[in-house]
């Protein structure tokens, strides 16, 4: 069996004080890279927490009267909107405003119908009420009614015949 002489001895030296420094930086720069995300995930917590007290979250639904149905669920929108700013910020949507408050006449180029004056389709705005369980239809205006988080807002394109 061979000796190692001091040549070999010294770069097995070498070897391993070179793997401890680079153990070394590697351990450092893990640390530092650990750290930074955590303080990150903290500011990012943080600013969560802000934008959750000035928005709702809410489910809309466009019902075309044909059998297609849209969703859009946990849409994000400014505390203080309505059922009509809901229906717009997902949906191209055309409306007149009285003092009553506002209609809509055509959404996503699906326009109101009047066939007679007691016959038609228009669109009408439905609110889900979790007591009753089932769509109760809007009970104001949808420009007048605001939104409260987890709301569901469902608006139907329907034939009206009186």
């Amino acid at each position: 069996m061979a000796q190692q002489g001091p040549v070999n001895g010294k770069k097995e030296n070498k070897t391993i004080v070179v793997l401890l420094i680079a153990l070394l930086v590697w351990a450092l720069a893990s640390s530092s890279v650990a750290s930074y995300l955590y303080l990150e995930n903290q500011r990012l917590k943080s600013s969560l927490s802000s934008l959750e007290s000035k928005t709702v979250l809410v489910n809309i639904a466009i019902d075309y009267g044909n059998g297609t149905v849209v969703w859009f669920n946990s849409t994000p929108l400014p505390s203080g909107s309505t059922a009509l700013s809901a229906l717009t910020a997902v949906a191209r949507v055309e409306y007149k405003l009285s003092t009553m408050g506002a209609y809509v006449t055509a959404v996503n180029g699906v326009s109101e119908n009047i066939i007679s004056k007691s016959e038609g389709y228009s669109w009408l705005w439905y609110k889900y009420s979790p007591e009753k369980k089932s769509l109760e239809m809007g009970p104001v205006a949808a420009d007048k009614y605001t939104l409260v988080n987890g709301d569901i807002i469902v608006w139907r394109y329907e034939h009206w015949k009186f």
